[in-house]
């Protein structure tokens, strides 16, 4: 799987996941302790659309900014908002010279990146979500495992950063490519 193909596989079930969240599930608690479904969707819609942002060249203030205003992302339909922002991120990223481009994220990096950041963010949030609502999360285990090799060599860096936490539990012999993935990042 190619990071194209990981964005699109990661946007599709992230739709789909918010897209299950009952009426009565916005209020519940997530494993991103401080958030629950209604903040941690709007931080994925608020991302996703601050990404885009950063694709066409805004500055690392413009994704804080966005992200302070997460809670009022979900606004009254948060299917088609997020929906909107992955087809747009999408499209940015399939510009000529987008993967080559430089961005301004915490630091400047290449947008090839800066996929690799979006993807990893929605397929563990989608863990978080889908755990949150009481469904199964259903990733593509080739996603999943796309995610993991993305992720394992920059794990010291998101730990360092404050982007994931450390494990805090053993890994079990019989894990699954997702088990492993959601332990790697703390969870």
């Amino acid at each position: 799987m190619d990071g194209m193909d990981a964005l699109d596989a990661a946007g599709v079930r992230l739709v789909e996941l918010v897209g299950q969240v009952g009426p009565e599930q916005w209020g519940n608690p997530t494993p991103c302790t401080e958030w629950t479904v209604r903040t941690l969707v709007g931080h994925l819609i608020a991302g996703t659309q601050g990404y885009c942002e950063l694709l066409k060249g805004a500055p690392a203030a413009r994704l804080r900014s966005m992200l302070e205003r997460q809670s009022e992302a979900v606004g009254t339909d948060p299917v088609t908002a997020l929906q909107s922002a992955v087809r747009a991120l999408r499209a940015a990223f399939a510009e000529p010279g987008a993967l080559q481009r430089t961005v301004h994220h915490r630091v400047d990096i290449p947008g090839s990146e800066l996929l690799v950041l979006w993807t990893s963010d929605a397929v563990v949030h989608s863990w978080d979500l889908a755990t949150a609502i009481g469904v199964e999360p259903a990733l593509p285990e080739q996603l999943v495992e796309f995610v993991y090799g993305t992720v394992a060599p920059r794990v010291q860096l998101y730990y360092t950063s404050g982007w994931f936490a450390a494990p805090t539990r053993r890994l079990p012999e019989d894990a699954t490519p997702l088990d492993r993935l959601t332990h790697l990042v703390g969870r």
